[in-house]
């Protein structure tokens, strides 16, 4: 489920348009969805919300019921994917006491609680087909029955589904309902990845470093022109959450001062947009790893010097594949004196001879990732040091 609704629209309405509803975004894409949740929004249609994890489906969704005429009622989440089958009838329909071991007492289920009101269903996708049958009875009349009860119950429930899975694609696979599907995509919306609206990507992270330092009273940081690359270099497969938390970390573990910089996003060395052809890892001056994580601090904490090192050796490595093995251009990629680079190379002991034949082969990959010179390049492009 997307953590948190965010409708502080602080900024949002000085000068450039930045966003509607607290959702952050100027794309075309994304003006196409905030008009179609501008004119959907006061009606009871159904609406099925698609995108991958972490685009802001749940953020839609409270669009949706605060431009109805529900909205002084609940907007009820219920995350279908994290509560166990045998559990959700009851989750979602309630049950009364005796119904099963362990219900000592009556319990109200998710859709009496959102009578009057919105039901968000989010990962719909995941409920078995058995359950689909019945959530498909509340979806057409209304009525269900609360587990371990033979009393039918009606409500008056708006139903916002969401779902990362293509259920078209589930349907002919058998393992969605057909029916459903067609109840509950009366109106469909499908938000974009984020590496999909890389326009926005500044935006939404300048948002997240003011809501930081507002409601989490860390310092106030602004993005590095070097920084501000690395993010648009980076594919984002955690979408608008990952961005978020990238930010958070930085300002919290790195040394931002009033600016954060490349290399206080160590991470987002693991997912580079740009895909360069396959390489023999054997013949670069050093093996880039597959996928970088975060620091683990675990109960004997992290070792800080191994760290670093770890961390410095990266990026010489990176700057030199770049280079293709030459270090004046390499320490120009990294902004240090030609020295500075030959004395930390001569002191950690790090051999880094390249034969011409490799040294071709850097350049000819390297022209075929790019072929604009590297001084050509602009600030952001996916060949930086941390692409």
């Amino acid at each position: 489920m997307e953590q948190g609704f965010d409708f502080d629209t602080d900024g949002l309405n000085q000068g450039e348009f930045q966003g509607f509803m607290g959702i952050i975004g100027r794309h075309p894409t994304m003006r196409a969805i905030f008009e179609t949740v501008r004119r959907i929004g006061p009606s009871t249609a159904s609406v099925l919300i698609t995108g991958e994890s972490g685009t802001g489906k749940e953020l839609v969704a409270r669009a949706l019921h605060e431009l109805s005429s529900r909205r002084r009622q609940n907007l009820v989440p219920v995350h279908c994917g994290a509560i166990p089958e045998e559990l959700l009838e009851s989750e979602l329909f309630g049950h009364v006491k005796g119904a099963f071991t362990g219900a000592v007492a009556h319990r109200v289920g998710r859709f009496s609680l959102a009578h009057g009101g919105t039901i968000f269903l989010d990962e719909v996708g995941e409920m078995s087909p058995r359950f689909q049958v019945k959530l498909l009875r509340v979806l057409e009349d209304g009525a269900f029955e609360a587990v371990g009860s033979a009393a039918t119950q009606h409500v008056d429930v708006r139903v916002i589904a969401a779902t990362h899975r293509n259920l078209r694609d589930a349907v002919r696979a058998g393992t969605f309902r057909e029916d459903l599907l067609y109840r509950m995509d009366v109106v469909s919306i499908h938000l974009p990845a984020l590496r999909d609206r890389r326009e926005d990507i500044a935006l939404i992270a300048d948002h997240f470093l003011r809501r930081l330092h507002t409601h989490k009273g860390l310092p106030r940081c602004r993005l590095s022109e070097d920084a501000v690359g690395a993010l648009m270099a980076y594919d984002w497969p955690g979408n608008v959450r990952e961005l978020r938390n990238v930010l958070e970390r930085a300002v919290l573990l790195g040394q931002p001062a009033d600016a954060i910089r490349a290399s206080d996003l160590p991470a987002l060395d693991a997912h580079p947009a740009r895909l360069t052809p396959p390489r023999d890892q054997q013949s670069l001056p050093f093996p880039l790893p597959e996928r970088p994580q975060p620091w683990d601090f675990g109960p004997e904490g992290t070792d800080f010097y191994s760290e670093l090192e770890a961390f410095e050796r990266r990026m010489i490595s990176r700057a030199l594949c770049l280079a293709a093995g030459s270090k004046r251009e390499a320490a120009r990629l990294l902004q240090v004196n030609r020295t500075t680079l030959l004395e930390k190379l001569k002191r950690r002991g790090w051999q880094i001879g390249i034969q011409p034949a490799v040294r071709e082969e850097l350049e000819g990959l390297r022209a075929v990732a790019d072929p604009a010179p590297i001084e050509a390049r602009p600030m952001c492009a996916p060949t930086a040091v941390f692409a």
